[in-house]
């Protein structure tokens, strides 16, 4: 990995390290609480009520809108009330309810009014107006079928009245209502035990599902949220996930002496009594953003279902839906289970990690479109988890993944794209000075042909392919005279610019030493001198060199270690293979090479060539070879230079089909026209003066 990228590799682990670290920290306590706000709703919004209202193990009788409007209770206040909740209580323990919860409190009786009235006071006027009451709560606390409720407080507890109290056994059955609000000022949770006198005492709602259990809470739901002791509200949203049904409508259905709609409703059921009413006991909840208008909707006994209820949807919930849900929670199990602080800080490196790698790997416009992604994939995934009472983090990895993308984009921005851009100028101007030096290594090169070499009678034509920006390979047409022309050709051993140098040197040795031919050992050996002088990087050069003499239809050449070029002779079918007379240039100063001379008759044709035309490679690593070649040159008998060339390129991109190109390609051409006198006698066939030269191939 080049140090760009590592710098901006570290940077970002750093960043995401950083934003796990955030949300593990207890700076951001309050957004777990708002994820469990917000998956209620994502859960309710997407899969409804999970649940069907008949199969809650919890029910609510409430003192509601309806009540206070319906006799007897309008008009009277609600102390006034206990004779007929007595009624309805009896009715619904007879009935088989498992135990009856009281969310409401009534802390004084009116039998203990000292108001004067006649001769007494009001509470001796009615003594015993609480007795049928009494009698019920006594009967259901004796059987283990009664909780009142209380609230705890250091100074002021709200209790029960005396006699409330006395009737269902004192602390026996007596439990706290107190609630857990979070520091924004949210119930998400409910104690579960209270310490009473050093002793550990259950909360009402942990009271009742013991009761209804036959067991109490385990220690596991103790410890599943991030609150020790308290249990985690799992709400439903809407508001008929717990059947409620209006005390007014109980209390006639006694009068109606209904037994059989208490046992359809009540039997094997926790009740809990507690007020339904707009203003009184409302609580905010993590069900804030997925409550529903509330009422007794469950089915009616004597009464007909008043016309207009709630029909706005409040923030709040009832209070003694808390307690129904604490306890339906604590029956199926299904208490939210949340993460603690490394869970939320592992989960946030994560997202903040793709979120990074999406700001490092993508543009600004490209990384805000990943996160959106990644956003949405993890609000479904923690919306699917919450679906089995799991608290998948989700607003505090999504805050910190958020931070850390736009600390990202910002390093990027600010250090990275600055970095990155001077790499890239860097790249363009190194570009731009391979382009000037492949001009000039081309420059340096000759035409196609020479101009006019013995009045046309010479058809001669190049190219060549580098396999970079600069290559390793040359070739060179000279006219010494009107009569005689030197075709070199060669390939420097590797590739790129050392060999492209190394080239030049060569093409410029060539020429200063080749200029007469008079005696062209001498300068082949000259030459070969030269390029092996402070060679310290021990380069060579294979390399093909041919004085060809046009009016005397002959060609004095030496091979230095290069690819044997082709004769094809016209009429023939056979090639005549111009074979080495010694190494490549470069490596042995005190060598002897040995030209060595053919006939070249009118319609002969020659071809050089370098080994990227005989190596090159197809898709499966096949090479070109010399038989395609000659087949390739077969094919065009007869032709011009310029298309023999060209057919050869062709065919050797064919071969290829776009595989990589690996070497440099060149081919030199060279056609014998006819000449205007007779041409000169065909020399023998060429041979080596020096035996034991061992050519080398580079």
């Amino acid at each position: 990995m080049d140090p760009v990228r590592l710098r901006a590799a570290t940077a970002g682990v750093l960043i995401a390290l950083s934003a796990g670290l955030v949300a593990a920290s207890p700076a951001l306590d309050g957004l777990r609480g708002f994820s469990i706000d917000l998956l209620t709703m994502l859960r309710w919004r997407t899969f409804g009520d999970v649940r069907l209202p008949a199969s809650s193990p919890t029910v609510v009788i409430a003192l509601d809108e309806e009540t206070f409007r319906t006799p007897p209770f309008e008009g009277s206040p609600s102390a006034t009330w206990t004779p007929e909740i007595g009624r309805v209580l009896t009715a619904i323990i007879g009935a088989g309810a498992k135990v009856v919860g009281f969310d409401i409190i009534f802390p004084t009786s009116i039998e203990q009014s000292a108001v004067p009235f006649g001769d007494e006071t009001l509470g001796a006027r009615l003594r015993g107006f609480d007795r049928d009451y009494l009698r019920a709560l006594a009967l259901g606390g004796r059987a283990g079928k009664v909780v009142l409720g209380e609230v705890q407080h250091q100074d002021n507890p709200v209790l029960p009245s005396p006699g409330q109290r006395a009737a269902v056994g004192f602390g026996r059955n007596i439990r706290a209502l107190n609630v857990y609000d979070d520091p924004d000022g949210v119930i998400r949770r409910l104690p579960l035990v209270f310490m009473v006198d050093g002793e550990p005492v259950p909360s009402l709602a942990a009271e009742l599902a013991a009761r209804a259990a036959g067991a109490p809470a385990s220690a596991k739901v103790a410890t599943a949220g991030a609150v020790a002791g308290t249990i985690t509200l799992n709400f439903a949203g809407g508001a008929d996930d717990i059947p409620t049904f209006s005390l007014a409508d109980l209390r006639a259905c006694v009068e109606k002496d209904d037994k059989d709609f208490f046992r359809r409703h009540f039997d094997g059921k926790v009740v809990l009594i507690g007020s339904v009413l707009d203003v009184e006991d409302r609580k905010i909840t993590s069900k804030r953003f997925a409550t529903a208008p509330e009422g007794a909707r469950a089915e009616r006994c004597a009464l007909a279902r008043p016309a207009v209820g709630q029909t706005f949807t409040r923030d709040s919930i009832s209070g003694v839906y808390l307690h129904a849900t604490a306890v339906n929670n604590l029956l199926r199990g299904d208490a939210l289970t949340e993460f603690g602080r490394i869970g939320t800080g592992i989960a946030s490196f994560a997202l903040a990690a793709l979120a990074v790698a999406a700001a490092l790997a993508l543009g600004p416009n490209g990384a805000a479109l990943a996160f959106l992604a990644i956003a949405a994939a993890w609000s479904a995934g923690a919306t699917i988890a919450f679906r089995d009472a799991l608290a998948v983090p989700l607003v505090e990895p999504l805050s910190t993944a958020l931070a850390a993308l736009a600390a990202a984009i910002g390093y990027r921005l600010v250090v990275a794209d600055r970095i990155m851009a001077a790499q890239l100028a860097q790249k363009r101007a190194h570009e731009a000075e391979m382009a000037s030096a492949a001009a000039i290594q081309r420059a340096m090169l000759p035409g196609s042909r020479p101009s006019d070499v013995a009045e046309g009678q010479l058809d001669i034509f190049a190219h060549m392919i580098p396999a970079r920006e600069v290559g390793g390979d040359l070739y060179d047409i000279v006219e010494l005279d009107g009569n005689r022309v030197v075709i070199t050709i060669g390939d420097v051993c590797g590739k790129g610019v050392p060999a492209s140098l190394f080239m030049a040197i060569t093409q410029t040795v060539m020429r200063l030493v080749v200029r007469s031919g008079g005696d062209f050992q001498a300068e082949i050996n000259a030459a070969n001198k030269l390029l092996v002088a402070n060679n310290r990087e021990e380069m060579f050069t294979t390399l093909f060199c041919g004085v060809i003499d046009v009016p005397a239809g002959t060609m004095t050449y030496c091979n230095c270690g290069h690819n044997p070029p082709l004769v094809l002779r016209r009429g023939e079918s056979t090639f005549e293979p111009l074979h080495n007379c010694g190494p490549p240039l470069g490596i042995v100063d005190d060598i002897s090479y040995m030209p060595r001379s053919i006939a070249l008759a009118p319609g002969d044709m020659l071809l050089l060539y370098t080994d990227g035309v005989t190596e090159a490679e197809s898709s499966q690593s096949a090479q070109f070879g010399i038989k395609r070649l000659e087949q390739t040159i077969l094919e065009m008998r007869g032709q011009p230079a310029r298309g023999v060339v060209e057919h050869v390129i062709k065919r050797v991109a064919e071969f290829a089909k776009g595989a990589p190109q690996s070497d440099d390609i060149t081919c030199v051409a060279v056609v014998q026209n006819e000449r205007r006198s007779d041409p000169p006698v065909r020399l023998g066939e060429p041979h080596c003066a020096e035996a034991g030269v061992r050519a080398v191939r580079s």
